[in-house]
């Protein structure tokens, strides 16, 4: 398990189309000093608004996951934050001149080809990990997810898919570097044909195309062949990945998920975020979420990314 923080190597920068929005967008991943964590600034604003990636700063999560402070506002970073939780990159400043993320190819594997060629440098600072010691769970009607202890990170995910096309999928990951990067990352974002009007009606998939999309008809995809027989649920697991990541740390338990989504996700990143207050208010009372970290190793200049 890894010691160090780590940080960028040089600046990375790409551009794409936000999903909901429909607009371009220029972003770039600049090197950040140790314990700064992950901070978008807007710099196509008069005075560049910074918001930190963490929990207080939801917004909102209705088809995507929405970070906000003073009334600026991030939309659809999870496949961003994913990336950055899947090649253990911990702090970064992401520079955006709009509100959306792009959405690349609806995956979370351009962003990790992006970190990969900017390098990830290690920092004399040690790398922080959060340790589940006791089952916490959230439900909501026939949805649930639930992370209980364990000495690494696990997913387990369930999707019920209403189509007969895909019926139910479930995976189960030990959550790794290599993991994420060759079974995890290249899995994209996914519509329904029938749901795209009212979408659109809401301001919403403005942006979304057969080139970011999976898109899904009665008779079953039409655009195109799946990257793996299940990668819509394998999608699901990106997404709770970039959003546990909003807690800043990597985190060790098991996540059982069945029929979730953003809405339940953060609902959990709240909830065990609420533990860790609790802690730090009163650190005898709680004991759910421990701090915890490896003594340093012997440092080296830099570290690589495997490529996709």
């Amino acid at each position: 398990m890894v010691s160090h923080q780590r940080t960028l190597q040089t600046i990375a920068i790409c551009e794409g189309i936000g999903i909901h929005t429909g607009q371009s967008v220029k972003m770039s991943l600049r090197p950040a000093p140790a314990n700064s964590g992950v901070v978008f600034k807007r710099i196509d604003l008069p005075d560049a608004a910074t918001i930190e990636a963490k929990p207080a700063h939801i917004v909102d999560v209705h088809h995507a996951t929405t970070i906000g402070k003073d009334g600026v506002k991030v939309r659809t970073i999870e496949h961003l934050m994913a990336a950055f939780a899947g090649t253990g990159l911990d702090n970064v400043l992401v520079e955006l001149d709009g509100e959306e993320v792009p959405a690349m190819d609806g995956s979370a594997a351009p962003f990790v080809e992006l970190i990969r060629k900017a390098g990830l440098k290690r920092q004399m600072v040690a790398k922080t990990y959060l340790k589940v010691k006791e089952r916490l769970v959230v439900e909501s009607d026939r949805s649930s997810i639930q992370i209980v202890p364990s000495e690494r990170l696990q997913v387990i995910y369930t999707m019920p898919f209403d189509h007969p096309f895909l019926g139910e999928q479930s995976v189960a990951f030990d959550i790794t570097r290599e993991t994420f990067t060759n079974e995890i990352a290249s899995c994209r974002t996914y519509g329904f044909l029938k749901d795209i009007e009212e979408l659109r009606r809401r301001n919403l998939g403005l942006g979304g195309s057969f080139e970011n999309a999976i898109v899904i008809g009665e008779g079953g995809v039409v655009n195109g062949d799946l990257r793996f027989r299940d990668e819509l649920v394998r999608h699901k697991v990106l997404d709770l990945l970039g959003d546990l990541y909003l807690l800043g740390r990597p985190i060790l338990g098991t996540v059982i998920a069945h029929g979730a989504g953003h809405y339940l996700h953060t609902r959990l990143v709240r909830e065990i975020q609420r533990h860790l207050d609790l802690e730090y208010l009163a650190p005898a009372s709680s004991g759910v979420i421990e701090r915890w970290a490896r003594p340093l190793l012997q440092p080296e200049r830099s570290l690589e990314v495997a490529p996709l």
